[in-house]
């Protein structure tokens, strides 16, 4: 039988982050995927559900992080500078940690990223009875040619042309988004691969090439929400409940919009 992660109803979920998780770009507040998840989550428990969305836009990892020195003042401090404070202290049921995107950015070694993301998520897990969930970076734009042009700090290994700028960055996210997955299995966390579902979906990005669309947003929580569900039983409880005292069942459920003659025929009408 599969792993329950959570078998009761969360009451407080806590995340921090980066401008995505923060929610730039969605024009309608209820798209951001934070809310996505939490909304979705409302609609399948009967507990009441507060959310803290306490991500940062620009912010890293870490004060070692090379984009840290150029960053501006309402990108700070970095998550191991305030994961405490903005997470722990909250007392979770469920926190989302989200990095990837800005780190990668500026060229942060795997290695170091992965070390004090794994710092921040065994604290967490320790000092919290959370579910905790870690995301990989989504697809990361910046390697899109536009902005390779008009990049004004770019990394240490943006070196040589376009192409094998491409290249490199492709595979430091991806070395991230593996390393991730490494740490939420040795940690008991649920992973969500972010990267992989959107890579190359333009069609998903507002026009700044680095921030997602409404829809965009959608889609990354609803993938955030289907991981948490497929993991955790009590995300299925309401609906169970519902259907038996309504006594639903195959016999009264099903075939909107469906031919009459197949409504019909199911109901031995």
């Amino acid at each position: 039988m599969k792993k329950d992660y959570r078998s009761k109803p969360v009451k407080k979920i806590v995340v921090i982050g980066e401008s995505n998780a923060f929610g730039m770009c969605a024009c309608d507040p209820r798209n951001e995927w934070v809310q996505t998840v939490a909304n979705l989550i409302r609609d399948f428990q009967d507990e009441p559900l507060t959310v803290l969305n306490n991500a940062v836009p620009a912010n890293v990892i870490s004060q070692n992080s090379p984009g840290y020195a150029t960053l501006p003042e309402h990108g700070k401090p970095s998550a191991l500078d305030r994961y405490y404070r903005d997470l722990i202290a909250y007392k979770p049921d469920l926190a989302i940690i989200a990095y990837g995107l800005n780190d990668s950015r500026c060229g942060y070694p795997a290695e170091d990223f992965l070390g004090d993301l794994e710092y921040i998520v065994a604290d967490v897990t320790n000092r919290t009875k959370a579910l905790v969930v870690l995301t990989s970076p989504y697809w990361n734009t910046q390697y899109d040619e536009m902005l390779w042009n008009n990049l004004e700090t770019k990394p240490e290994w943006a070196t040589g042309d376009y192409s094998t700028f491409a290249v490199t960055g492709r595979n430091l996210v991806f070395s991230y988004v593996t390393g991730i997955q490494k740490i939420a299995e040795k940690y008991g966390c649920l992973f969500v691969d972010l990267f992989a579902p959107t890579e190359g979906c333009l069609w998903l990005l507002h026009d700044d090439q680095c921030h997602y669309s409404d829809v965009g947003h959608r889609v990354l929580g609803q993938l955030v929400f289907n991981t948490i569900a497929c993991n955790c039983s009590w995300i299925g409880q309401k609906s169970r409940r519902i259907a038996r005292e309504g006594d639903y069942d195959t016999s009264n459920t099903g075939g909107t919009n469906g031919m009459n003659r197949m409504i019909r025929g199911w109901l031995g009408r």
